[in-house]
């Protein structure tokens, strides 16, 4: 795209081998490119109005999105939802479904739900919505954004609003408040990853959330934040899924069956409404799990009241603005990669009992990172996205050190010091390191370290065993080419 055209939404449907661009041009609309040759345009109008309008026009105005289905006379139907906040020249909808084909009266990038629920133009001015990332997982779909409380309020507040992928009248549309610290002093969102943490940190999680069992196989929503409270301060907050959706089930079972409370506080209000606090009832036409895409005739949209506010603590702190996160598992560990805006890539062992150590990966541009770093298929690599330059580099650096104290000193969970080999290698690069202590992890901060010998001396032409002190063993010493080949084992304990 040219150069005052600013990409504001790029959406790969890999099921088709399309590529969705939406830019700013003519009030934000979008083209579909052959994702193989993506110079080649399979689709672009710039004359069905207002309908094809998706994007926004203003480069400060931040829109997600993403892919998937709409069902209607028995034929699914491949669309992809757009979050945004408010331009002054842009259409109203907070939150669209646009189709990606023609059918019957709609042709493509055609909004083809009316829920006026979410998409009232009285509104979206007021609560300054800064949208910054969505995702679908289990049929529901899910867009975490910042906002106000509205003109009466200015305070910025993060929400996480989830839905059913399946409801086409957005019946289901909920907002759940985010809290970063107990005091929410990291309150607004700057960026998220969903991804899976590892053993060692679903321990941890499950240990500090005791209502929600954690396994390595779930999902967790790491979000960074910056704070109003301290702008030269930022931090990411990690939200297990579970926890996520059981709040969501709280929230809408209050408001069906317990006129909105629970313990006798009132925990949900109506957003966007002249009266927000008049919308929940008992419905007896509600049973446990009949309704929880709603329906026409249940309250909607709903929201949690600050006091019901999911809330976690810091993982990270950091003295500079956290713009990006992408989230590995290596060796069961959990390990983040944090943009920030200087243009640096930090990777933090994100369940180390020790947080704090980081390492800067690659060299930093100078220029913001953007919000979304993505991973190659083998997760070999990370990609880079700043204003005008993508990188793409490696997730690991381990060759570069090559004594086992700077490869230790590293606390790099990819790393480790292979002991018969003599290098700093990640595991699977290194021979028989499926062999007790034969590779060396970085984060235990262990080496080799040959303490006494017994007896202390030996000729040169004689092998024999040589007995162990402390934690080595010496497991033969052998002649060869007038040099003596001393081979030891690390005993743990």
């Amino acid at each position: 795209m040219d150069t005052d055209n600013h990409n504001k939404l790029l959406l790969v449907h890999s099921a088709r081998d399309i590529l969705v661009v939406c830019g700013s041009v003519f009030r934000g609309i979008c083209s579909l490119r052959n994702l193989s040759n993506v110079d080649h345009v399979i689709y672009f109008s710039d004359s069905n109005g207002e309908k094809s309008y998706v994007a926004s026009t203003e480069e400060g105005v931040s829109v997600v999105g993403v892919m998937s289905y709409y069902t209607v006379g028995g034929v699914q139907l491949p669309v992809f939802l757009v979050g945004k906040g408010f331009g002054g020249h842009d259409c109203t909808k907070l939150i669209a479904t646009r189709i990606l084909q023609d059918y019957h009266e709609w042709v493509v990038f055609d909004s083809i739900i009316e829920a006026s629920a979410v998409q009232a133009a009285s509104f979206v001015r007021a609560y300054l919505h800064d949208f910054r990332f969505a995702f679908t997982d289990n049929k529901f779909v899910y867009f975490l954004f910042s906002r106000t409380l509205g003109t009466q309020d200015m305070r910025v507040f993060t929400v996480i609003a989830r839905m059913c992928e399946n409801d086409h009248s957005y019946y289901s549309y909920t907002e759940l408040q985010l809290n970063c610290s107990a005091t929410n002093k990291y309150n607004k969102a700057q960026a998220a990853f969903v991804g899976e943490p590892g053993q060692v940190l679903a321990k941890n999680l499950s240990s500090s959330n005791p209502n929600v069992k954690v396994s390595d196989q779930d999902k967790v929503l790491f979000v960074t934040f910056t704070s109003d409270e301290d702008p030269h301060s930022s931090a990411m907050c990690m939200y297990p899924l579970q926890a996520i959706n059981d709040q969501f089930e709280q929230l809408t079972k209050a408001c069906y069956l317990k006129h909105g409370m629970i313990n006798d506080k009132s925990v949900v209000y109506s957003p966007y409404a002249n009266k927000p606090d008049e919308s929940c009832g008992y419905h007896p036409n509600v049973k446990s799990d009949n309704y929880k895409c709603g329906a026409e005739f249940l309250p909607s949209p709903l929201a949690s009241k600050a006091e019901f506010a999911l809330s976690a603590e810091p993982s990270v702190v950091h003295k500079t603005r956290l713009t990006a996160v992408a989230v590995a598992v290596e060796m069961g560990h959990a390990v983040g990669f944090l943009g920030t805006a200087s243009g640096k890539v930090l990777k933090v062992h994100l369940s180390a009992s020790s947080k704090g150590h980081e390492q800067e990966l690659g060299e930093g541009t100078g220029d913001e990172v953007n919000k979304n770093l993505l991973f190659d298929s083998s997760r070999e690599h990370l990609f880079i996205t700043t204003r005008e330059k993508i990188s793409k580099v490696p997730v690991q650096a381990c060759h570069l050190k090559t004594s086992c104290q700077d490869c230790v000193s590293m606390k790099d969970p990819y790393c480790g010091w292979c002991v018969l080999e003599g290098k700093c290698s990640q595991k699977k690069d290194c021979g028989r390191s499926t062999e007790r202590n034969t590779w060396l992890w970085s984060p235990d901060q262990k080496c080799v370290e040959i303490q006494t010998f017994d007896p202390p001396n030996l000729s040169c032409k004689k092998t024999q065993q040589v007995k162990r002190r402390d934690c080595w063993q010496l497991l033969y010493v052998k002649q060869h080419n007038h040099k003596q080949i001393i081979l030891i084992q690390y005993l743990s304990g």
